[in-house]
């Protein structure tokens, strides 16, 4: 799996910025803005005023396997230059920019805003913004840049979440949420032999066969759940008779809840209960490499890597990532 950091941009790094705002400039804004706009953008962005926002403090660079693929900046509540280098697109490297933009500010703001330029403005709305003015401006010569000026409002605060012992009655539920083969084996694994699964086969391996553990007394699934009703679903069991260790499995959040938090908070009521009610020392747990948004989410929990493995699936050996939490001292 690739190993991304991303953090502040250090001087040496102006130019590699640069060169990914500029770059990314030059592939794909010819596309949409006459050439007179695309240089107004590049001069915007030049060097020297690159150098002036690292040296304030102002740039991060995301960094996949040591190597800097991407950039993002906020003033206050302004987020500004996110690029990521084109032939780096598509692998989820710009949401990461962005969720860590967001967070950052959302500490500190109720809401954050941004200038779109017209490629940029479908990512936008799919993370939740909404344009709230059209903006037109004059850079001379009788050449108009146009943008969309974008805001986002911070997310509510999720309403309370707690665990209770799974019921038969939420497999219908749960199953819904795997419209497709490949969420359903990120969600599974290789745990059922084929796709779809009904309520039914759920409850066949839950409730007959004690979730495949041949252990009694071993394993407890878990149904999250607020005022509206079930957001989400895992199963915790113990690993070896001295039963101080349990792995956290089966992890699943409603498919409307996602990018809320639900995920984050369900994994922080799970570690609790197997810390303080089942007196755990060590909680272990595998996500793909192919699921960046559930890796997040147990990283944001605490988990830190300590192996990996490889499992096939659908005719390809995916990569699972092993990672752990243990109870602080």
């Amino acid at each position: 799996m690739s190993r991304y950091v991303y953090r502040r941009a250090n001087p040496e790094e102006a130019e590699k910025v640069c060169g990914i705002v500029q770059g990314t400039k030059a592939a794909i804004y010819p596309h949409y803005y006459t050439q007179a706009v695309v240089d107004f953008f590049r001069r915007l962005h030049s060097l020297e005023n690159i150098t002036k926002d690292i040296a304030e403090g102002r740039i991060d660079v995301l960094l996949v396997d040591g190597e800097v693929v991407g950039t993002g900046s906020r003033i206050d509540d302004h987020i500004t230059r996110v690029y990521v280098l084109p032939e780096h697109e598509g692998k989820g490297y710009g949401s990461i920019i962005m969720d860590h933009l967001e967070a950052e500010i959302f500490n500190e703001y109720d809401k954050c805003d941004l200038d779109a330029s017209l490629p940029a403005t479908l990512f936008y709305e799919h993370r939740g913004f909404k344009t709230v003015e059209h903006k037109k401006h004059d850079i001379g010569d009788g050449e108009v840049m146009i943008y969309e000026i974008m805001e986002k409002k911070r997310p509510a605060k999720i309403e309370m979440l707690r665990l209770r012992q799974y019921k038969p009655e939420d497999a219908a539920t749960i199953v819904s949420w795997c419209r497709d083969e490949e969420s359903f084996r990120k969600w599974t694994s290789d745990r059922y032999e084929s796709f779809p699964i009904t309520a039914e086969d759920m409850n066949r391996k839950y409730i007959d066969n004690n979730g495949d553990c041949e252990e009694p007394d071993n394993f407890y699934p878990l149904t999250a759940f607020d005022g509206n009703g079930i957001v989400g679903h895992l199963i915790l069991r113990y690993i070896g008779a001295d039963k101080k260790e349990m792995r956290i499995g089966f992890v699943i959040v409603d498919d409307s809840r996602r990018g809320k938090g639900y995920g984050r908070e369900m994994i922080c009521l799970a570690l609790k209960y197997a810390f303080d009610l089942f007196k755990a020392e060590r909680v272990t747990l595998g996500v793909f490499d192919n699921n960046q948004p559930a890796y997040r989410c147990y990283k944001a929990a605490g988990f830190k890597e300590f192996s990996e493995r490889e499992v096939l699936l659908l005719g390809e050996n995916w990569r699972c990532i092993e990672m752990e939490c243990r109870r602080q001292s």
